[in-house]
């Protein structure tokens, strides 16, 4: 069963299976959650920010500002100057640098994590390759969890005396908690496929895209892919495409 499902998602992102044109319809995952209405800007700054880095932001109106950011989600980020604090969304903003990252606004895509699926209008997303054909990009920001997983510590007593040990329990309320994973798109086709962490799942994604390139597909095949090595895998093989060498 596990083979079928994997050979099923491989064709379906190499594009031999038909998907349906609509982004807003279920994934070769078979999921469908919710939809984010994302309509309205978010002009509040919170009163606690992430660590600010410094940045470049590109506004769609033609401006240039150089400045530290702070990541807060996916629909905002803010300009921290010396003196003041401007929050900006993806309505504003063409694309943004952090540091060495690279960020651009992705429209209508949708984030599968197990079985939560959330589809969205209107997104920063951090750039992992982009060539070949092939768009791979690194959501961050809230999501919606009917699934979401909250871990602690509870008090147990082993027979002698009391201590502590590791817990774990599913929420049964709905939740919307900071959620990061990888999503992946061929130029060719509609589908927005999210991707498995690690394991043989994804190595049966990764496989049918780079099978013309032999060196990188024997690293895939043999090797320990991650998502996190992903970004420089598909880098190699859009430079690979380049020089003409697959």
């Amino acid at each position: 069963m596990k083979n079928a499902a994997r050979y099923l998602m491989a064709l379906a992102i190499v594009g031999w299976l038909p998907v349906s044109k609509s982004w807003g319809q279920a994934s070769v995952f078979g999921q469908k959650k919710d939809t984010y209405k994302f309509g309205q800007t978010a002009p509040e700054i919170p009163k606690k920010l992430p660590e600010a880095v410094p940045g470049r932001i590109h506004l769609r109106d033609g401006r240039t500002l150089e400045v530290p950011i702070a990541y807060v989600d996916y629909n905002k980020i803010v300009a921290v100057d010396l003196s003041t604090k401007t929050v900006y969304t993806p309505l504003e903003v063409s694309s943004f640098v952090m540091k060495q990252d690279s960020f651009v606004v992705l429209k209508e895509f949708k984030v599968a994590v197990g079985p939560d699926e959330q589809e969205y209008r209107i997104a920063f997303v951090q750039v992992g390759a982009v060539g070949a054909g092939l768009g791979l990009y690194r959501f961050r920001g809230t999501m919606r969890r009917d699934d979401a997983v909250h871990h602690g510590s509870m008090s147990t007593f082993n027979g002698s005396g009391w201590g502590s040990g590791p817990t774990s329990y599913k929420s049964d309320v709905t939740e919307y908690e900071m959620t990061t994973a990888w999503v992946l798109k061929r130029d060719d086709s509609p589908q927005w496929l999210s991707l498995p962490k690690s394991g043989g799942a994804l190595r049966g994604i990764v496989e049918p895209l780079i099978a013309d390139d032999p060196r990188l597909s024997k690293e895939v095949k043999w090797g320990a892919l991650t998502t996190d090595k992903l970004p420089k895998l598909l880098n190699e093989y859009i430079a690979d495409k380049k020089a003409g060498l697959n």
